[in-house]
């Protein structure tokens, strides 16, 4: 088991509702004693306007406040047994038999000879590692590097309230990806989905793709292209995201001096 635990709801997300609800009632308050005060000043239709006010407000606002409370209850309660939960570390042996995995397809596709397989393990290492640094700049909470859910392996993982992002990193260097690679992605995320539905009641999954590149401007559009049409409604089982990030871009970024 790794510790890894998933960030717990922060205090406001648990207690803004009551805030809302303090508010309200500081509110309709705030109106009785204006009516109180100011009631020998008013005529009739003022006074009933007030009245109704009064009346109304409190209903409009229950309201309001129900539909927040259906809307936003699955994110309050999924993550209550968070600091318990426990995440799985990907093993060593699994984690070095993926990187030699896509790194020996690389070495195919640049016809690169099994000598120089050694820099092209360190490159791809530390595309990946740059690649997860740009999502964790962007991302509200920690992410959780090299987890298993269930029998399936990501390069990391993020929670925030109810939605599990599951995060693959690739290195593309032709501008396609094998229809193969993709149904490989989509079975780990439906058999996370499958383990959260357990181990995590009422999560929602979302598969985050990264594809870093090193291609020009005509062979970065078609690898777009043809990688979003792999993805349909009907072959697409949980929420995808997919992002193509520039490996020298994110070199000058986070490499470089």
């Amino acid at each position: 088991m790794a510790n890894n635990k998933a960030k717990a709801p922060s205090f406001f997300t648990q207690n803004y509702l009551i805030l809302i609800i303090g508010l309200i009632v500081l509110l309709c308050a705030t109106v009785g004693l204006a009516l109180a005060f100011a009631a020998p000043n008013l005529d009739v239709f003022q006074k009933w306007f007030l009245i109704l006010s009064l009346i109304v407000l409190p209903f409009f606002s229950i309201s309001i406040v129900s539909w927040l409370i259906l809307r936003h209850s699955n994110k309050l309660v999924v993550g209550v047994n968070d600091e318990t939960l426990q995440w799985d570390m990907t093993s060593a042996e699994k984690q070095k038999r993926k990187l030699n995995n896509e790194v020996r397809e690389l070495a195919k596709d640049l016809e690169i000879p099994t000598e120089q397989l050694s820099d092209l393990r360190s490159a791809y290492i530390v595309a990946e590692d740059l690649a997860l640094r740009k999502v964790q700049s962007e991302s509200k909470s920690p992410l959780m590097h090299k987890i298993s859910i269930g029998n399936s392996d990501f390069d990391a993982v993020g929670i925030e309230d109810d939605l599990v992002t599951c995060i693959e990193v690739t290195f593309v260097v032709t501008s396609d990806v094998a229809q193969e690679k993709i149904n490989l992605y989509m079975r780990k995320a439906v058999t996370a989905k499958s383990h959260l539905a357990n181990t995590r009641k009422g999560s929602r999954v979302r598969l985050l793709l990264i594809f870093v590149t090193q291609l020009d401007e005509e062979a970065l559009a078609e690898l777009r292209s043809g990688v979003r049409k792999k993805f349909t409604p009907e072959t697409t089982p949980v929420a995808v995201d997919i992002r193509f990030l520039d490996f020298l871009t994110l070199q000058k970024v986070y490499a470089e001096d």
